[in-house]
């Protein structure tokens, strides 16, 4: 019997999150969470009872996650660490806390016994202002959610465009979803590569679009590509990470659509096995709806 892993970054929502991980509980599944150290109101003893099938590790290393930060690099390591430390998976599945699962854990199962050994990374074709993530020393790496230190991370990444300093010179970057489905092999090379993954990342900023397929790139892994050809739009719905993300109708460039309960027929009509992003707060509805469907 194959086993999965889920890896969950989760920051808010502990009630929804909740609901999350008993969707997993699986025999077939072991579940790791990462909860961001930021999240004062967190109490892991709010996750008892969730599980009675897979086991549920609670990351005791908590990085304080910030939007576009190092830190969340950082979180999916800490995540991919422990989980192939603990035993060797089928596959390794990074979620959100505010995903959720749209298919059984049957059909997820069947699902990936019938493609096994591919990767599922959802790549996009570079936009001109993704380049300056990567290529410019940013002083602030934690700081492109806050006002006033991305003003200062830009004006210095300016100054370095006009005296012609650049960072990285020799990397073959590549950009796509954070989200990914990826096999042990691959995992266990992302972890072998910590290091490199520092070294290059420290000083960018929301690498965790970029760090994954740009380790893949030039590899044996990018032949295993369920989808291998880039899209040009990342709005571009498509099968390669087999997560249903709406991008058309977000409330602004930087989050996707948040699900309601009006798109509980769009979820079920789509071939995804999860989809993001669900808010209790915005729409609770949506969440019982997918929950009393799918739970045991």
């Amino acid at each position: 019997m194959d086993r999965h892993a889920y890896l969950i970054l989760a920051h808010k929502n502990f009630g929804q999150l909740r609901k999350l991980i008993e969707l997993l509980d699986d025999p077939r599944n072991d579940i790791f969470v990462h909860v961001d150290a930021k999240a004062k109101n967190f109490r892991q003893e709010s996750l008892d009872g969730t599980t009675r099938h897979s086991r549920l590790i609670v990351l005791p290393q908590r990085f304080k996650v910030n939007w576009g930060g190092v830190s969340i690099m950082r979180s999916e390591l800490a995540l991919l660490k422990k989980a192939t430390s603990e035993s060797e998976y089928a596959y390794y599945h990074l979620l959100s806390g505010m995903d959720m699962p749209i298919k059984t854990q049957d059909e997820i199962h069947a699902f990936f016994n019938e493609h096994k050994g591919y990767e599922f990374i959802n790549l996009w074709e570079f936009k001109k202002s993704t380049r300056s993530r990567f290529r410019y020393f940013t002083i602030f790496p934690e700081g492109e959610g806050k006002f006033r230190t991305r003003i200062i991370n830009h004006i210095f990444k300016g100054l370095q465009m006009a005296v012609g300093f650049r960072i990285n010179r020799n990397i073959d970057f590549r950009f796509g979803s954070q989200w990914f489905s990826i096999t042990d092999s691959l995992a266990r090379y992302v972890v072998e590569k910590e290091n490199w993954l520092e070294k290059v990342f420290r000083h960018t900023s929301t690498c965790d679009e970029i760090f994954l397929p740009t380790l893949v790139a030039g590899t044996p892994f990018s032949s295993r590509l369920y989808v291998p050809a880039a899209v040009k739009n990342q709005k571009e719905v498509n099968m390669a990470n087999m997560r249903f993300i709406d991008w058309t109708r977000g409330e602004s460039v930087r989050h996707p659509w948040v699900f309601r309960a009006g798109d509980m027929t769009l979820l079920e009509s789509v071939p995804h096995l999860w989809a993001r992003k669900f808010d209790e707060t915005v729409d609770n509805n949506i969440i019982n709806m997918i929950y009393n469907k799918l739970k045991h």
